[in-house]
């Protein structure tokens, strides 16, 4: 695959990063995974004011304007002549002295990574299961999308299904969020929750699009107490909402239930909707 890398396309094999880059030696780095659909990356302006949000909590001066990086992302779709891209614009600080550095980055390292993904794009039913140590707390003061993915990398191998998506809870038995999604769920009376940011759950983008489509409350809840949910979703960038069809020996309606349904076909138009804007 053609990679993005500090303004030139380059193949896989040429794209290489210094070893003293401070996000390889520690973790100051950041990205946002997103995907194409008919070389339109989805939500992008979401993703970009995420992005500048957490580069100045880190100190990292991106040397490119949101054009040249949207020009960026129609290059790469062109250069692998595919429309449907999983992108991830990653951002490591750059090359500092050894140690911890106090001062700004100004010369990071950028790169669109890409692989290709179908042309169809149905949902991804998910089995879920909780994972049996708490997730860690943000490093700033809100979650970052971060080089930081320890905990998360930690939460996988501990999974008994190795399939499922794993679910966190913080250190007092709130549900934070999955390894890779934040996690809604719909109650026997139909209204819509999620979690709260306080929870130290990522501010996820189609967990923002969501909450400004439909009708969503925040609020506190236990691995017992999401079991008597009627619907469960997870959400993240590329499967968009993935409905949940197993949790805690429970069945759940998957694809099939009637609120994710509904939202489905309204992502569904909101996805044509920016293919043609």
């Amino acid at each position: 695959m053609w990679l993005w890398h500090n303004g030139e396309l380059r193949g896989s094999s040429e794209v290489t990063v210094p070893v003293q880059d401070h996000g390889f030696l520690y973790g100051m780095g950041l990205f946002e995974t997103f995907r194409t659909f008919d070389g339109v990356p989805f939500l992008f302006d979401l993703h970009w004011d995420r992005l500048e949000k957490s580069m100045d909590a880190l100190w990292i001066d991106l040397p490119y304007t949101k054009q040249e990086i949207v020009q960026a992302i129609q290059d790469v779709v062109r250069q692998n002549e595919a429309p449907n891209l999983y992108i991830r614009l990653n951002v490591s600080a750059g090359v500092a002295p050894l140690g911890l550095h106090d001062g700004r980055y100004s010369r990071p390292n950028v790169t669109l990574l890409v692989k290709p993904l179908s042309d169809t794009f149905e949902p991804t039913e998910k089995r879920l299961e909780a994972i049996p140590f708490p997730r860690s707390r943000p490093e700033a003061a809100f979650r970052l999308k971060s080089h930081h993915y320890m905990n998360n990398i930690l939460g996988k191998r501990a999974l008994v299904d190795r399939e499922a998506e794993g679910l966190f809870a913080d250190e007092a038995g709130r549900v934070v969020e999955g390894l890779v999604s934040n996690i809604f769920w719909v109650e026997q009376d139909g209204r819509l929750w999620t979690t709260p940011l306080e929870t130290g759950a990522l501010a996820g983008v189609t967990r923002h699009w969501l909450m400004e489509t439909f009708d969503v409350l925040e609020r506190d809840v236990t691995f017992k107490e999401l079991e008597q949910a009627s619907e469960i979703w997870l959400t993240n960038s590329v499967q968009q909402i993935a409905p949940v069809t197993a949790y805690a020996g429970r069945t759940y309606p998957g694809k099939q239930g009637a609120r994710f349904t509904a939202c489905w076909s309204e992502l569904r138009r909101a996805i044509e909707s920016e293919g043609t804007a």
